[in-house]
């Protein structure tokens, strides 16, 4: 066996060494030939063997290394129920797992950082496994190794970073010696490297995480803590003024203030006390960077001193120091119990956050080169974090926390920020126009707040500084940047509407903004004045005075000077366009009639270049929605895309049908906002071909976005739809309601199944005789075979309805019809409704359902029918004795269940949703004991209504169209209140005057009697 086992390991030996051959062949063999070496007992022990062999190649041993790692995250997978490792094919036994536990520690003391990292990652994944229980000596080792040189301190921490991150309950066992460990290594600058000492900060960080996420006992967290956290808190508050050297470093002091961040928002009490000696340090750093960051990022007038090696990059490192810094400083912005201290440097703050809102030179020469990556930057906010995004960020939690306590600050900031750009103008620095670009970028963010606030920010002043600036730019193209004069364009389109400037000044803007555009321009510049287009068109639109007027002979003006950059730009940029479009051709009818036709033949071009861009598509359709409402634009619109969706919807080429789902919606759309009678296109050519492509699709997406279609036909005009061939068109809508119900599609055909039913049945149930019977024993079909919570929802949705609309029937229905089992559709209906009702969400379902339980409690108390009454619903025994259990032993319990009157179940039900009234109310009392400094009583009363109707599902900010339209017609009913919360209150305080209420209040338990009494609702 042992030779055998000297040949596997030589094998493996020369197949390591012909992955690093160059020649391609020859590696894939070696590949090859490891990959079946993998199935080996030996296979990771040898790999370990190599690793940690100092006296190889380091190449072959990184390229073992590497492999282990992949090794071990495979072979220590989690154990599935039967104890056997999820990739039980590798060949890897207890004595296997053992040698590679004892070899590896001896690779933490390996003179090559690389292979102490991977070596240091294979024991932590190992750990989280298999100890405290199969790898007690693991602490130990570690210690062991934190006592010995250099690099076996840098390996254990690299294990302790990953390791402490999965600690628990055993953080309790280990957190004081970790603790006590790396305060050690952080405080002995002199031993340890800059480097090892960061590592020991990050190892704080986690296990100060892992101490109050695990442990609920503040006495003994602070046993844990104080015997060396106060120390520790000193020093790293004296690191962060450690110059760069080799005793610090921006890796060191990021990491640094990440703890002191993590301390402030989530150990506030300890963290108190030290907050007058972290402030300084942090606000000097801050400054002391900007002076740095500026020459050398900012502008790039001094060279990059950052070093990039293949322990990291200096400059990276810089970059986060900073962005680190900022997170620190948001979220003590954020915290109320440091408003005052955040106040007292309140203009120096703005300041400093203008000064680092500054475009970078890499910044100015990148969006240059690439538009696209401009506008998602700076209109999308891009995929990096940049530190110019994140102090804008900061700069706006400022407001929002601050209001008009900021405004003379920012005023101050800006009088200093202007004299200095001045000032450099002047001397002839070309850089002056970024602290005036990032300027009028703060000014521009605050606008509601400055027009809310007049008199505390003289917003007429400044606007003329931005003329000036803005004058001085034109006579001075040569000398001036695009950003600045699109910023100019920019800010004046944002206040416009705020009578900031007069009228001539608008005619001067709007033609530069005209002019910006012209083929000669920067790109850079063009997307700037097209962003002032939509600012003007979204501002003015809203004005009832002459400046309204003023800007429709403009329109067609802009939508030409967009055109072009259509043809010149990607997806990003057009879709910036295309929202500037939506905003111009909103601004009047007449004009958006006269430019229809091209504006028709570019939103087809769009959907059918970008029909799988969901922001691109979602912008489509709302120009389609325009048009539509439109009914000068709506003859034209549905010639020409009418005939293209049709073509789409027909096609049964793989090419065009993956868009057919789109296509239904696109047609879904220009159907609900159009105005019946429908087209004759809409009608013989649109409805047809809607109804042949979802009958002949196995597309689930197209199904459900067929029914919604028809759903928008049916409710434009229902009379028109259904008479279509003779009858033949409720015949075809009927066919597809039958086949989105169909038990053996899958349920998410079935997702919005519930306002389709209900249209037809309000729409049309007159025409359809025994039909409605069929139809509704099709939606109990589908009900039995469904699990989804939105799709059972939707189901509910149409019982629900017609409860409000037709008691009698529904009900007359349900007592009739035999459920799954045998026994009425009333029991089954009512069992899936009421035991989910609880998780119900959206605005129209939430009312719908709360209403529908009301009306139906009180005929079941008033009437006592017998055929309500008598249904009964399970409910799970709850045995507050029986304690905790683990998952085994509770999956081998029997679940007890107790029948509950139905009558009861509801009564039940709508107390808690008066419970849920009550906890918003408490969580509103908790955010204004918090904000008592700074909140009135108006705000407060405002945010208590509005989450209030948060929780009823009742706010209507957050309804689509759909939900509004039910809401509109469920709301002409004159039994449906207008104000869902005090109806649900005064219904219970009504019924608590009823003779039959003491029969139901026996049956609550202390917590639900305990929500009446908060109610004023006597429980004795």
């Amino acid at each position: 066996m042992a030779q055998n086992a000297d040949l596997i390991k030589q094998a493996m030996f020369e197949e390591l060494q012909k992955i690093l051959n160059p020649d391609g062949d020859i590696r894939r063999q070696a590949e090859e030939r490891l990959a079946q070496l993998k199935y080996t007992e030996g296979y990771g022990v040898y790999l370990a063997e190599i690793t940690i062999n100092q006296n190889l190649d380091l190449p072959l041993r990184q390229l073992a290394s590497v492999m282990l790692k992949q090794y071990v995250e495979d072979c220590w997978a989690v154990e599935n129920e039967d104890g056997q490792s999820s990739n039980s094919a590798l060949l890897v036994n207890n004595e296997a797992k053992i040698a590679i536990k004892t070899i590896l520690p001896q690779g933490l003391y390996d003179p090559n950082s690389k292979i102490r990292s991977v070596v240091a990652y294979s024991i932590s994944n190992i750990a989280s496994y298999d100890w405290p229980n199969d790898w007690q000596e693991l602490f130990d080792i570690i210690v062991k190794c934190l006592s010995g040189n250099e690099n076996s301190v840098h390996g254990a921490m690299k294990v302790l970073v990953e390791f402490t991150l999965d600690l628990d309950k055993q953080i309790a066992e280990v957190g004081p010696m970790i603790l006590s460990e790396v305060y050690r290594i952080f405080a002995a600058q002199d031993v340890y490297s800059v480097s090892t000492r960061s590592y020991a900060v990050e190892i704080l960080n986690s296990l100060l995480r892992s101490i109050i996420t695990h442990i609920d006992s503040k006495q003994e967290q602070s046993n844990i803590l104080n015997p060396t956290l106060p120390t520790f808190m000193q020093k790293m508050i004296e690191g962060l003024t450690v110059p760069n050297g080799p005793h610090s470093s921006f890796q060191l002091k990021t990491q640094i203030i990440k703890v002191l961040k993590y301390m402030i928002s989530d150990m506030p009490k300890f963290a108190n006390q030290y907050l007058a000696a972290i402030l300084p340090p942090i606000w000097q750093l801050l400054t002391q960077m900007a002076d740095i960051y500026i020459k050398i990022v900012v502008n790039e007038t001094e060279e990059n001193p950052f070093v990039s090696n293949s322990d990291g990059d200096e400059g990276d490192d810089f970059t986060a120091m900073i962005l680190q810094t900022f997170e620190f400083l948001h979220t003590i912005i954020e915290m109320k119990k440091y408003k005052g201290a955040v106040t007292n440097v309140l203009t120096d703050l703005i300041y400093i956050v203008i000064l680092y809102m500054q475009m970078t030179e890499e910044q100015v020469q990148s969006w240059h080169d690439d538009p696209e990556k401009f506008v998602e930057d700076e209109d999308e906010q891009g995929i990096d974090f940049t530190i110019r995004s994140t102090v804008t960020d900061v700069l706006l939690i400022i407001g929002q926390e601050y209001e008009q306590k900021l405004l003379p600050c920012l005023s101050e900031a800006l009088s200093k920020h202007i004299a200095v750009a001045d000032a450099d103008r002047n001397a002839g620095n070309p850089h002056w126009w970024k602290v005036y670009e990032a300027s009028m970028l703060a000014v521009g963010s605050f606008k509601d707040l400055i027009v809310e606030n007049e008199g505390k920010f003289d917003m007429a002043q400044y606007m003329n500084l931005v003329k000036n600036t803005m004058e001085y730019q034109l006579a001075n193209e040569t000398k001036v940047s695009p950003y600045l004069l699109g910023r100019c364009l920019w800010i004046f389109s944002r206040y416009c509407d705020c009578n900031m400037y007069d009228q001539p000044t608008l005619q001067q803007v709007i033609d530069i903004t005209i002019n910006s555009m012209s083929p000669e321009k920067p790109t850079v510049l063009k997307i700037t004045a097209a962003r002032a287009i939509y600012g003007f068109c979204t501002n003015l639109r809203e004005c009832n005075d002459e400046r309204k007027t003023f800007l429709v002979p403009k329109l067609e003006q802009f939508f030409e000077c967009l055109m072009p950059l259509f043809n010149h730009s990607q997806s990003t940029v057009q879709g910036l366009l295309l929202e500037t479009l939506t905003a111009v051709i909103s601004y009047d009818a007449n004009v958006t009639a006269a430019i229809s036709s091209k504006v028709v033949s570019l939103t087809i071009a769009m959907f059918l270049k970008y029909h799988d861009d969901r922001f691109i598509l979602e912008i489509v359709q709302d120009i389609l929605k325009i048009l539509s409402q439109n009914p000068l634009c709506l003859v034209p619109l549905q010639e020409k895309i009418i005939p293209t969706l049709v073509s789409i919807l027909n096609s049964e080429g793989a090419q065009t049908s993956n868009m057919q789902d789109i296509a239904l919606d696109v047609l879904c759309t220009v159907v609900k906002y159009s105005r019946g009678p429908l087209s004759s296109i809409m009608v013989e050519s649109a409805f047809p071909a809607a109804v042949h492509c979802v009958l002949r699709t196995e597309d689930h997406s197209v199904m459900q976005s067929g029914g919604e279609c028809l759903r928008a036909f049916l409710t434009v005009d229902p009379e028109q739809i259904c008479g279509y061939k003779n009858g033949e068109g409720l015949n075809y809508i009927m066919q597809v309601t039958t086949m989105l119900l169909n038990p053996m599609n899958t349920e998410d055909t079935a997702a919005f199944i519930g306002r389709l039913v209900i249209i037809i049945i309000t729409k049309v149930g007159n025409l359809l005789g025994d039909n409605v019977d069929l139809l509704l024993k099709a939606v109990i079909s589908k009900m039995q075979l469904v699990e989804a919570l939105n799709v059972i929802m939707s189901l509910v949705m149409i019982f629900a309805h017609l409860i409000l609309v037709q008691m009698d029937a529904v009900l007359n229905f349900l007592s009739t019809v035999p459920g799954p089992t045998g026994e009425p559709a009333m029991t089954f209906v009512f069992a899936n409704w009421l035991s989910r009702q609880h998780m119900f969400y959206g605005t129209y379902e939430r009312k719908v359902s709360i209403l529908a339980l009301c009306k139906l409690f009180e005929y079941g108390v008033t009437t006592k029918d017998e055929r309500l009454n008598s249904v009964m619903i399970k409910e799970p025994v709850i045995n507050p004795q029986q304690g905790r259990r683990t998952r085994s032993a509770a999956a081998k319990a029997q679940q007890e269940w107790v029948d509950v009157p139905i009558l009861l179940k509801i009564f039940k039900l709508l107390v808690n949703e008066l419970s849920n009234l009550k906890e918003a109310k408490e969580a509103l009392e908790r955010n204004d004991q918090d904000d008592s400094e700074e909140s009135d009583s108006e705000g407060g009363e405002r945010g208590r209504i509005d989450l209030a109707a948060m929780i009823m599902g009742c706010a209507d900010d957050d309804s689509d169209d759909d939900d509004q339209q039910l809401m509109n017609e469920l709301n002409q009913n004159p039994i449906v209140p207008s104000n869902m919360q005090e109806y649900l209150v005064k219904f219970v305080h009504s019924f608590s005057q009823d003779e039959h209420f003491r029969v139901f209040l026996e049956k609550l338990d202390d917590s639900e009697k305990l929500v009446l009494t908060d109610f004023g609702i006597s429980v004795s």
